[in-house]
């Protein structure tokens, strides 16, 4: 985070629940502790010598009072080692168990997303809670001046708004730009890993720190769609915030200002995270064997069909017969050992299986799901109080840094030494076509632990605005492909800041739980890619056009500039279908692409029957026609210029044209078979 060529601050965000509930459930870190502390030196040697304040935001993954604690042990070990002195700061975020009861008989306790109400003995059988803090507990921290704020669970945009927040940014713009720096250079094209944010009282500037990537106004607002249930409305502690009024302006070719976004005040919230056929005539066989299987989530059998319904079970939108199948049977018990004598006897009725495992049975480990994820009403200074901070200096007391030097010019001018990425837009066909060939980005994603969402963006508002006028989004549509119900469906709709559709369904198994197919959701958008997207209507105000080139009716592809004579040229992003062209189609094109005298054109004379340029066999010989003429033609402009005179007529006869091609003689010369080349 940066002012003019001061940084402020390194802010990193570590929290997610996309593999499941099993970092808070097993008290593992997302990475190893190697991968940690190779992360934090470069950060630390920057807080040490340059003075630049580190925030790290859900320590370790889940943000665990334990991974609190571990994190700071290895900011102390480096410290130690390094001869460095920090005044580090800790947030914890575990959470009372009582106060969460007595928060439940008060019924202010809800659901977050589409969950059930939450049990007393819910939170008693969790094996640990962790509550979601906003960024007052941070900005609290930061009054005491500390060096490093290391945060137990947070709301992954609070330390960003924390620290912009404290130094007199509108809440407005700190929390837009923590909703995009939470995730590094994501929203770069192309996509990167880190981001700078230069913070305005009223607006802030992000800047990729690659030399290659860059920032645009359409890459920035298209970042609320990730993982996000809807990217106009985003929820947190004590707000929500609204980006009707977004604006996204390029001010340099890499960086883009992001203003007018409002954060609206709502009754303070914090979220709770805690963590607790033949197939089917197999199931019978070990119920007969193991009457307690299937009789509560403790003791459990499931397959996984692959070639099937493996990765999409009840979404899978096609059901065919396949010729291949792989099964993964997952076997769930009280104790390791019983989870082995179930897998054992399923296995020996089914000898022929072809299995690559040895030995069969592979033992997955302890298995969560998360029990615990509810709203919980907070009273007035509760967003400060059930979150304390603590405070401690680590390292050598006696540790000297290096007089402070500014960061020179030069080192941020090798942010811009390379050339940047091209923005290339895809080409897009007139005419009917599936969604692949019309849409940028088709994907899905978990939007929480029990949400999928649908995110589908296009290169073009006028590509946008014909998807968006074919209304071929529908629940409905939804509904057939997924087979769910209107219940099931909690977003559809368009986003045009990102020329985007964006569409939230609710899981239909647990995440990173029992029975998951696809942990990160990123599969799920299978079915939407083969949607049939209408042509684009003629002549229509927002630039969508399914123009005639030549008199043969023959489409150009979108977004096309009229010329003299009615034709159209493409753009560079237009698609143009060129099966049926014909050799004089072919230098029509490239000439008005050109953008040389239209009126040269009827001077040309290419006879070859009007065959098209396919079947490819006859194509060459058309290419080599039209590329004669072409040549021949810009010969003939410029005598004619030379001269003053009118162009002179280009006539190409086909069989002029000889090709050979494959070692096979197509054509003939004159009615005789073409001499060897």
């Amino acid at each position: 985070m940066a002012t003019s060529k001061t940084i402020f601050a390194i802010i990193v965000d570590s929290g997610s629940t996309d593999g499941g509930p099993y970092k808070l459930g097993m008290g593992k870190m997302t990475c190893g502790r190697g991968s940690y502390v190779r992360d934090l030196e470069p950060m630390l040697a920057a807080c040490f010598h340059h003075k630049v304040k580190v925030l790290i935001g859900s320590a370790g993954g889940d943000g665990s009072n334990k991974h609190v604690a571990e994190m700071l042990n290895i900011v102390t070990e480096i410290a130690q080692r390094k001869g460095y002195n920090f005044k580090v700061a800790t947030i914890l975020a575990g959470m009372d168990r009582d106060w969460i009861k007595s928060r439940i008989s008060q019924n202010r306790v809800g659901p977050c997303g589409p969950v059930e109400p939450l049990p007393p003995d819910a939170v008693d059988s969790a094996v640990d809670v962790v509550s979601q803090m906003g960024a007052e507990p941070y900005i609290e921290a930061l009054k005491d001046n500390p060096d490093i704020i290391i945060g137990g669970r947070s709301y992954d945009p609070a330390p960003f708004a924390a620290f912009s927040i404290a130094r007199g940014v509108l809440p407005d713009v700190a929390w837009h730009m923590g909703k995009i720096m939470e995730c590094g250079g994501i929203c770069a094209i192309p996509k990167g890993r880190s981001m700078i944010a230069t913070m305005r009282k009223d607006s802030f500037d992000l800047t990729p720190l690659s030399p290659t990537e860059r920032c645009t106004p359409l890459s920035v607002a298209a970042h609320t769609l990730y993982e996000k249930t809807r990217p106009d409305r985003l929820p947190g502690p004590g707000g929500v915030l609204n980006l009707d009024g977004a604006k996204y302006d390029q001010v340099t070719p890499k960086t883009c200002r992001v203003s007018g976004a409002k954060f609206e005040r709502t009754p303070y919230q914090v979220k709770l995270e805690g963590i607790d056929s033949f197939l089917e005539r197999v199931r019978v066989y070990s119920q007969n064997l193991f009457p307690e299987l299937d009789k509560s989530e403790q003791c459990r059998l499931l397959y996984h069909v692959y070639g099937k319904n493996g990765v999409m079970g009840p979404l899978e939108p096609a059901q065919v017969t396949p010729h291949e199948i792989a099964v993964l049977g997952e076997v769930v018990a009280p104790t390791s050992e019983l989870s082995h004598t179930i897998a054992n006897n399923v296995l020996a009725t089914t000898g022929n299986f072809a299995s690559p495992l040895s030995p069969h049975e592979q033992d997955a480990g302890a298995v969560f799901k998360f029990s615990l994820y509810h709203l919980v009403d907070l009273d007035e200074g509760e967003e400060i109080s059930i979150f304390p901070v603590q405070i401690q200096n680590v390292g050598c007391p006696d540790a000297n840094p290096e007089p402070l030097a500014p960061i020179s010019s030069e080192t941020f001018a090798k942010t811009d030494i390379d050339e940047l990425a091209p923005v290339v837009p895809k080409r897009v066909p007139t005419g009917e076509a599936p969604l692949s060939e019309i849409a940028r980005i088709v994907r899905s994603k978990n939007s929480g632990p029990f949400a999928i969402t649908f995110d589908v963006t296009f290169d073009d508002a006028a590509v946008y605005h014909r998807v968006k006028e074919a209304n071929v989004f529908t629940n409905e549509t939804i509904r057939s492909l997924y087979h769910i119900t209107d219940k099931d469906i909690l977003t559809n709709m368009y986003f045009e800041p990102a020329l985007a559709w964006k569409c939230t369904i609710k899981r239909q198994w647990a995440q990173g739980s029992v029975g998951e197919r696809d942990t990160l959701g990123t599969q799920q958008h299978a079915p939407l890619p083969s949607i049939r997207i209408p042509a684009a209507k003629q002549n229509v105000s927002n630039g969508t056009s399914d123009s005639v080139a030549t008199k043969t009716n023959t489409k150009t592809g979108t977004n096309g500039t009229n010329t003299t004579d009615g034709g159209t040229t493409p753009k560079v992003n237009d698609y143009v279908k060129r099966d049926d062209f014909t050799a004089e189609q072919v230098v029509k094109e490239i000439w008005m692409g050109l953008d040389l005298p239209v009126e040269v054109l009827k001077t040309v004379i290419l006879k070859n029957e009007g065959s098209p340029t396919l079947p490819s066999s006859y194509k060459m010989a058309i290419l080599a026609q039209s590329s004669i003429a072409l040549s021949t033609l810009a010969a003939a402009q410029i005598h004619a210029l030379r001269n003053n005179t009118a162009v002179p007529a280009i006539d190409v006869l086909l069989e002029h044209a000889t090709v050979e091609f494959k070692s096979e003689r197509l054509y003939v010369l004159h009615g005789k078979p073409p001499p060897s080349p």
